[in-house]
């Protein structure tokens, strides 16, 4: 089943992840694309990039009937043309991930936990969250950093943060599935984030919490 996690709570917050197994030629039964989506994707090379970019419209099928048209602003953020419900994207390896929402602008990302964060460390912790690394855990945490970092980044209309003077993420316990805060500092104000996060085997999801 390449749906690994279809979740909907009471106050419409949809969450999805699909696990990358099928043939581009599966995805694009299932992603059901229009004539202009053909064209878009025949002008992607890279065959993982084709691959994410059908799960991510097969794994909007799942969630919306008829599946509105993703166009993307120019920073960048992903949204649907024809419908006013807020989305966010995220892709990694052989994963694909969305957030839906009517009532606020979701983020959600999932990152393969790699060693290959390590080099990269210093480039969106900060010293608060250095505070709390542990030796045994670090790619991990460094991960789950990384991908909160991410959400709320999306979260921002206009982008242009900084990971390691804008973004905070607060000490969190390592779990299957765990609750913990992330905080948006821009221009004096502080805007606080509860976030979720996930083990999805050797991935790690984060998403925002609604309510």
């Amino acid at each position: 089943m390449p749906v690994i996690l279809k979740e909907t709570t009471q106050n419409g917050l949809s969450i999805g992840v699909w696990e990358i197994t099928e043939t581009e030629k599966t995805l694009c039964e299932k992603a059901h694309l229009s004539k202009e989506e053909e064209a878009t994707l025949n002008s992607f090379k890279n065959k993982g990039r084709r691959l994410q970019w059908l799960a991510v419209r097969a794994l909007l099928c799942e969630f919306l009937h008829p599946r509105p048209t993703v166009a993307y602003q120019e920073n960048g953020k992903p949204f649907f043309i024809d419908s006013k419900t807020e989305l966010s994207i995220s892709h990694s390896g052989k994963h694909a991930a969305i957030a839906l929402s009517s009532s606020i602008i979701p983020g959600i990302d999932v990152e393969e936990i790699h060693p290959k964060i390590l080099k990269i460390a210093n480039r969106f912790t900060n010293e608060q969250e250095k505070a709390y690394l542990k030796d045994e855990t670090l790619t991990e945490q460094l991960c789950v950093i990384w991908a909160a970092k991410e959400v709320l980044y999306k979260t921002h209309p206009h982008g242009m943060l900084s990971f390691r003077e804008n973004l905070f993420i607060s000490e969190f316990k390592l779990s299957d599935k765990f609750e913990f805060e992330g905080t948006l500092k821009k221009d004096g104000t502080a805007t606080h984030y509860s976030l979720i996060g996930e083990r999805l085997k050797d991935y790690i999801l984060v998403y925002t919490k609604e309510g």
